[in-house]
């Protein structure tokens, strides 16, 4: 049974501009930070490519060194539900670095108002188990240990396909075509320790893109938009400098992308 969420949308990305997401509309939502990898807007997607090196992180957040990119981002209720919806394409997957088991080249991060949330990982193939296609989530502030995890996705990971994250009270649930691929408790990652953990100590975040230095990955993203019962809302201003997930801006990155 999937989830859904109906409310007001956000479109915060549509590749048909011929833009990155960073440069959508002249008020971008997303910030694009960056060590090593590359995007290319080109046929109606964004080729963010970060397979090259483990060691290349890149990927959109919706905070930058000031914070919020845009003040109209609204606010990530759990209790009263949102979706992030996102189409792509992973064309590649390496798990090589010293974490790889853990690691994906692309993730999705979302944190709601409470700081409570849930990070998902895609990879395609997954070279760590048997060379197959998967979804994960982290499943604690350790970074260590998958949660839910789904091996049986056949091919969708190879095209383009649309994936919904949807957080409602204290449970996510991710589906693609009224279909359900994982569903769970969110978690809470505020106890991550170590250098530049503060991204998971942020309300109302998300990003997506390759946040680890033991994977890498080459994925086409299509669109990105936010569905929330509250978009009139506007969340706080973060105190944070450099969530924008600080690739590349010298600020907060968490343990686990030296890792």
């Amino acid at each position: 049974m999937s989830v859904s969420v109906a409310g007001a949308v956000t479109i915060i990305y549509d590749g048909a501009a011929g833009t990155t997401p960073n440069s959508y509309t002249s008020t971008p939502y997303l910030n694009f930070g960056n060590i090593g990898g590359t995007q290319t807007a080109s046929g109606g997607v964004t080729n963010l490519d970060t397979s090259s090196s483990e060691s290349i992180r890149a990927g959109y957040a919706n905070y930058n060194n000031s914070g919020l990119v845009n003040s109209l981002f609204p606010v990530l209720d759990n209790n009263a539900g949102y979706t992030l919806s996102f189409t792509i394409k992973v064309n590649s997957q390496t798990n090589n670095g010293s974490n790889g088991d853990y690691r994906a080249g692309f993730s999705a991060i979302v944190l709601g108002s409470d700081k409570k949330g849930i990070e998902l990982g895609f990879r395609n193939p997954n070279t760590k188990f048997a060379n197959i296609s998967d979804i994960f989530s982290q499943n604690s502030a350790a970074f260590n240990t998958p949660g839910e995890r789904n091996a049986s996705l056949g091919g969708i990971l190879s095209n383009l396909n649309t994936y919904n994250l949807t957080v409602l009270g204290n449970g996510y649930t991710l589906t693609n075509g009224g279909n359900t691929l994982l569903s769970g408790l969110l978690r809470d990652y505020t106890g991550a320790v170590g250098l530049l953990t503060d991204v998971y100590r942020t309300p109302n975040f998300i990003f997506l893109g390759d946040n680890t230095t033991s994977a890498g990955a080459n994925v086409d993203i299509q669109s990105i938009t936010l569905t929330t019962t509250n978009a009139t809302d506007v969340p706080e201003q973060s105190s944070m400098l450099g969530i924008g997930l600080a690739i590349g801006l010298g600020a907060r990155l968490r343990r686990k992308l030296v890792n």
